[in-house]
């Protein structure tokens, strides 16, 4: 049975009273609890000023709860390199090589001597940027820059790593790209707890996530049950032998008025519609269409 990395019950976190003068603050967290396991990946959903990053802080152990208890693996205490916390935007010198990028926060660890060298290169490989070291960060894509911040929280061998927005605004390939080292990530013991403004992004990814709103625990729901799911469906002349080429490549079906249908999950419609041109699939109409969502596995919290 996997352990539990960090558990939080009832926790209560608010700001601006010590600094406005004036009772109460902000309750960015009003009784949260629940909790994170070895290799499992937990989403925290929510519009802007839900609470996500206040939680994320708290369980990365750079924020203290007002009320309530968070223990990390039983510790009342995070215990140094237990949890990383990477930020939705972090902070990169664009003149410095991907391999600089990783040794300076290595140094900022105080990873010194073997252990530094051990680590050196090995996330960078593993979440895909190998042929990345020696580039600069100027040179990176928008997902590349995000996996560096991801190698570097890695380095220091966390029990928990905590990402604010890492989903968030990426095009379809490039959180596919994003996905896949999450997986990894997962599959070697590390528990992953991420934040998103939108629960669609963590299809495909997130075993569980929670419904954040105004600082509560809503619902705990399935991210691939809960999410919109939105195909492409396609009018061509030979539907069958159309839909047996594109499942060289992804899932596709050919229904029974003739049209091939596209699951959306992971490809854009123009991805599609470019691997048709390149299978010498001739598309005569196209158009998305969006199923409803699925229903929550755990009902929402009363209240």
């Amino acid at each position: 049975m996997p352990d539990v990395v960090v558990s939080f019950s009832n926790i209560r976190k608010s700001y601006g009273s010590a600094f406005t003068g004036w009772g109460g603050g902000v309750v960015a967290l009003d009784g949260v609890s629940g909790d994170v396991e070895d290799g499992e990946i937990v989403g925290v959903a929510g519009p802007a000023g839900a609470g996500k990053s206040t939680l994320l802080r708290v369980a990365a152990g750079m924020l203290r709860a007002d009320s309530g208890a968070v223990r990390w693996r039983g510790a009342d205490d995070c215990p140094p390199h237990f949890a990383a916390f990477v930020p939705s935007h972090a902070v990169l010198h664009d003149f410095v090589t991907v391999r600089e990028a990783l040794r300076f926060v290595a140094a900022q660890r105080e990873l010194e001597g073997a252990r530094r060298v051990a680590v050196e290169d090995l996330w960078a490989a593993r979440v895909g940027l190998g042929p990345q070291l020696g580039v600069r960060v100027a040179a990176l894509s928008p997902v590349e820059r995000r996996l560096v911040g991801l190698a570097a929280a890695l380095q220091a061998g966390p029990s928990l790593v905590a990402l604010d927005g890492a989903l968030d605004g990426l095009d379809p390939a490039a959180r596919r790209q994003f996905r896949h080292a999450l997986q990894i990530v997962a599959a070697s013991g590390i528990a992953v707890l991420i934040g998103a403004s939108d629960l669609g992004v963590l299809g495909g990814v997130a075993h569980r996530a929670a419904l954040l709103r105004a600082g509560r625990i809503i619902a705990w729901v399935d991210p691939r049950a809960a999410a919109p799911r939105s195909a492409l469906e396609l009018a061509v002349g030979a539907p069958r032998v159309a839909a047996a080429r594109l499942r060289r490549h992804l899932a596709a079906s050919c229904r029974r008025d003739g049209a091939v249908r596209v699951p959306l999950a992971d490809r854009s419609a123009e991805e599609v519609l470019a691997l048709c041109r390149a299978e010498g699939i001739r598309v005569l109409r196209s158009r998305v269409v969006t199923e409803p969502p699925g229903r929550w596995t755990v009902p929402p919290a009363s209240g």
